[in-house]
């Protein structure tokens, strides 16, 4: 069941079925002296390993395993960056992502297609959980995840290291049924 053909859109956005030519704006943006060297891209790209990582989840992507956007700025601008649906191991539950070149932080974008991912999520695809991840440290992801509606797993609950150290993980979810709730109590 292949997900990735539909173009979502948004206020200012496009997001798109991503392609290995998204490859270029991928390094351009993790590779930016704002993007936090500690994310995972990052580690990826210091490794070697960021084509290979783009190859494996667009190839999941073919087998219905991943959703992977790019966003594309209706003024032009190509691949500002992506948001992703990767199935977790229970088929119905699925780990959402995003990044953006840091040349476009602060203007609500991340908001704004993250939020439109979701919406795709439940309402096309119908997974039943979304779950995220961010660091500790980084309020702004975090920040992001409230806003689209995801609450955290458990206050102090980390997926590595310690809550006070650069690796602590926070784990968000929100599933169909709570999301489509919210949804409909915004709409009154």
């Amino acid at each position: 069941m292949e997900h990735t053909t539909a173009i979502v859109s948004t206020d200012r956005c496009f997001l798109r079925c991503a392609t290995v030519s998204d490859y270029d704006a991928l390094v351009a943006g993790i590779g930016a002296p704002a993007f936090p060297p500690q994310l995972p891209l990052a580690n990826l790209q210091r490794h070697g390993k960021l084509k290979s990582w783009l190859d494996s989840i667009l190839a999941m992507s073919s087998d219905g395993r991943a959703c992977v956007f790019s966003i594309d700025l209706r003024t032009g601008e190509h691949c500002i960056g992506q948001v992703s649906l990767v199935q977790r191991d229970e088929s119905a539950s699925w780990n959402l992502a995003f990044w953006l070149h840091p040349a476009y932080w602060g203007r609500g974008l991340a908001v704004e297609t993250a939020t439109a991912a979701v919406q795709y999520a439940f309402t096309v695809m119908a997974i039943q959980e979304i779950w995220a991840g961010a660091a500790a440290w980084n309020q702004r992801s975090i920040k992001t995840l409230l806003e689209l509606g995801l609450h955290p797993i458990e206050a102090d609950e980390t997926l590595n290291g310690e809550s006070d150290t650069s690796q602590a993980i926070r784990t968000f979810s929100v599933s169909r049924d709570g999301w489509l709730r919210a949804s409909n109590d915004d709409a009154i």
